[in-house]
C-alpha cells in the first residue's frame, strides 16, 4: 500500500486521533510554561493590559451604553424616516444623534453625581475634624455616667479618653508636619497615577464613541468571521451561547443598577425622615456599594454608620436597625423581582463567585464576577448534559430538572429535548380531550 492509498483509507481514520494528541500535547506544554514561568507571565499579561486599558475602558463604556443607544437610534429613526429621502441615511443621523444623547446623559448624571458627592464629603469632613474633640468628651462622660461604681473600669476609660486627646492634639504637631515632604511625595505619585487613569479613561471615552457609531458594522463582521469558521450547526450553536452570554451580563448588570438606584433613593428619603446629616452623601455611598453583591450592602453601610455616630449616636443604632430591614427586603423582594430568575445561581455559588473573582481581579471581580460564573455554570451544565444524553441518561436530567427547575417557573433554561418531550405531551392531551369531547 502506498502513501496516497493509505491516505486515502486510513488517513481519515487517524488523523482526528493525531490532531487531538497533537492539542493534548501543545497543552501540556503551554500548562508547563504557566505553571514555571508564572511570574513572567503574569508581568507580560499585566503590561500588555496597561498597555491596552483604554480600549478595554472604551469597550466596558460601549457595551454599557449599548442599550440606551438603541433606544434612542430606534426612536430617532421612526421619526427621521418620512423627513429623510434616504432610510440609509435616517440610520445613520439617528445612530449619530443616539450616541451623543446617551453619552451627554450619562456624562451629566456623573458630573451631578461627583459634585453632590464630593461637596458632602468635604462638609463631612470639616464637621468631623471640629467635633472630634467635643465627640471624645461626651463619649468619655457617658462612659463614666454607666461605669460610676466599677474603680477598674473608670481607669481604662480615662486612660482611653486621654490616648485619643493626644492623639488629636499632636497630630499636626509630631505627625503631620514631619512627614510632610512624604505626604506630598505620596500626593504626587497618586497624583500622576490619577491623571494617567483620568488620560487612559478619556482616551476610553473616544474608544466607545467609535465602537458605538460602527456597532452595526462590527456585528456584520463578527458574523462573518463566525460563518467562515463553524458550520451552519455550529455557527447557530455559538450564536445561541452569544446571546445567552449577552443577555445574562445585560440583565444583571442593568437590574443591579435599577436595583441600586432604588436602594439609594430609599436610603435618602428615610436618611430625611430619620433627620440624619449628609442624606445625599449616605444615600449615593450605599447605592454605589449595593452594586456588589453580597458584600456591598455592608461595605456601604458601615462608614456610613460611623459617620452618623460622630454626630448622634442614637441615631446611628436606628440607622443599623433600619439598613438591615433594608437589606433583607431588597435580598428577598426588590432584587429577585428585578432579576426576575434570569441569574439562575443559588446563594453559595454566588458568594463562591463574588469571593474567587473578587480575590483574582480586585473591585472589577466584584461587580462582573457573578455573570461570568453563570456563563461557565450554563457551559459546564450543557457539556454534562450532552455527555449524559449521549450515554442514554436522558432520565436522570429529566429528574433533576423536574425536581429543581419546574418548567413553569424556568422554561428558558430548560433542555430542548424535555421542552419538545412536554409540548408533544401537551399535544397528546389536547387531542385526547377533544376526541373525548366528540
Amino acid at each position: 500500500m502506498n502513501f496516497k492509498e493509505f491516505r486515502e483509507t486510513q488517513g481519515r481514520k487517524y488523523f482526528p486521533i493525531a490532531a487531538a494528541v497533537f492539542a493534548l500535547f501543545v497543552v501540556c506544554i503551554l500548562f508547563f510554561f504557566l505553571v514555571f514561568r508564572f511570574q513572567a507571565v503574569r508581568s507580560g499579561v499585566a503590561t500588555v493590559m496597561s498597555i491596552l486599558a483604554p480600549f478595554f475602558y472604551g469597550a466596558a463604556f460601549a457595551y454599557l451604553l449599548r442599550p440606551m443607544c438603541k433606544y434612542f437610534a430606534r426612536n430617532f429613526e421612526r421619526r427621521l424616516r418620512p423627513r429623510v429621502a434616504s432610510s440609509q441615511r435616517a440610520a445613520g443621523i439617528a445612530n449619530g444623534l443616539s450616541v451623543m444623547v446617551s453619552l451627554v446623559l450619562v456624562l451629566s448624571a456623573v458630573f451631578l453625581l461627583l459634585t453632590l458627592t464630593l461637596q458632602s464629603v468635604f462638609n463631612s469632613i470639616v464637621d468631623l475634624t471640629m467635633m472630634l474633640p467635643g465627640q471624645i468628651e461626651e463619649l468619655t462622660a457617658w462612659l463614666e455616667g454607666i461605669f460610676a461604681d466599677n474603680e477598674v473600669a473608670l481607669n481604662y476609660i480615662h486612660n482611653l479618653s486621654d490616648s485619643l486627646n493626644t492623639w488629636a492634639s499632636d497630630f499636626f504637631g509630631k505627625e503631620l508636619l514631619p512627614n510632610l515632604q512624604e505626604i506630598l511625595n505620596g500626593v504626587s505619585a497618586g497624583a500622576v497615577t490619577i491623571l494617567t487613569e483620568l488620560v487612559n479613561l478619556f482616551i476610553g471615552l473616544i474608544v466607545a464613541i467609535y465602537l458605538l457609531a460602527s456597532r452595526s458594522k462590527w456585528r456584520a463582521q463578527l458574523k462573518m468571521v463566525l460563518r467562515c469558521l463553524f458550520s451552519d450547526k455550529a455557527y447557530a450553536a455559538v450564536v445561541k451561547e452569544l446571546r445567552f452570554i449577552d443577555r445574562t451580563f445585560t440583565d444583571y448588570i442593568s437590574g443591579r443598577i435599577l436595583d441600586s438606584v432604588i436602594v439609594g433613593v430609599i436610603v435618602y428619603v428615610a436618611c430625611l425622615i430619620m433627620g440624619l446629616p449628609d442624606a445625599a452623601l449616605i444615600a449615593v455611598v450605599n447605592g454605589i456599594t449595593n452594586i456588589i453583591p453580597y458584600f456591598g450592602p455592608y461595605i456601604g453601610a458601615i462608614p456610613s454608620a460611623l459617620l452618623i455616630f460622630m454626630d448622634d449616636p442614637v441615631k446611628c443604632v436606628w440607622f443599623i436597625i433600619f439598613m438591615v430591614i433594608l437589606q433583607q427586603v431588597d435580598g428577598n423582594i426588590i432584587c429577585p423581582k428585578i432579576l426576575s430568575g434570569k441569574v439562575g445561581l443559588s446563594s453559595f455559588w454566588v458568594l463562591f463567585s463574588t469571593l474567587l473573582f473578587g480575590g483574582l481581579f480586585g473591585f472589577v471581580g466584584l461587580l462582573i464576577g457573578v455573570p461570568v460564573f453563570v456563563v461557565f455554570y450554563d457551559l459546564i451544565k450543557k457539556a454534562i448534559y450532552w455527555a449524559l444524553g449521549k450515554r442514554g441518561h436522558e432520565e436522570l436530567i429529566e429528574c433533576y430538572e423536574d425536581t429543581y427547575h419546574p418548567p413553569v417557573q424556568e422554561e428558558k433554561n430548560r433542555p430542548a429535548f424535555l421542552r419538545a418531550k412536554e409540548i408533544k405531551k401537551s399535544q397528546g392531551s389536547v387531542e385526547q380531550k377533544e376526541g373525548k369531547s366528540k
